[in-house]
């Protein structure tokens, strides 16, 4: 759940509401919520079988029929699931909600991607929703500034 939640930049009732019928050829067809856009996003394939989600996910998939749905928990109980696997794992408490999947997404790849290639990904309408992740922290900021004038 929280690959695919990562991977295609969904929001934790989105995870839990993917169903059988979603994974098809290679691809999954996420149905976002909150006025956004449906997108058809290709699985993600990695040498490392812990994150190869276009093998785990297709077989995973297979074990279902078309509606039903992949993830059979709420959105609560997936952030609840989130936040024991943050707690292991050292993440701040601060960063522990399953958003922050999203959020971690959309600030990995905006630089390197381009804003629009974002926006379409993770099915905003709006530029400005996009824009609303090019946000840094003060701390950050100093930072890359310390860097520029270091130079």
């Amino acid at each position: 759940m929280i690959l695919v939640g990562y991977s295609h930049g969904l929001r934790p009732s989105e995870v839990v509401a993917i169903t059988a019928d979603a994974i098809r050829d290679l691809y999954i067809a996420v149905h976002r919520l909150k006025g956004s856009m449906a997108t058809v996003q290709p699985l993600i394939a990695d040498a490392n079988p812990l994150l190869d989600e276009r093998t785990g996910l297709l077989e995973y998939a297979r074990k279902f029929d078309g509606n039903q749905k992949l993830f059979p928990v709420t959105r609560r109980q997936f952030g609840r699931i989130f936040e024991r696997c943050c707690t292991v794992s050292g993440i701040p408490r601060h960063l522990a909600h399953p958003h922050i999947l999203k959020h971690t997404i959309a600030m990995q790849t905006i630089h390197s991607a381009g804003i629009e290639n974002v926006r379409q990904y993770l099915g905003h309408k709006s530029i400005s929703s996009t824009g609303a992740y090019l946000k840094v922290s003060d701390a950050e900021a100093a930072a890359a500034i310390a860097k520029g004038l270091a130079v």
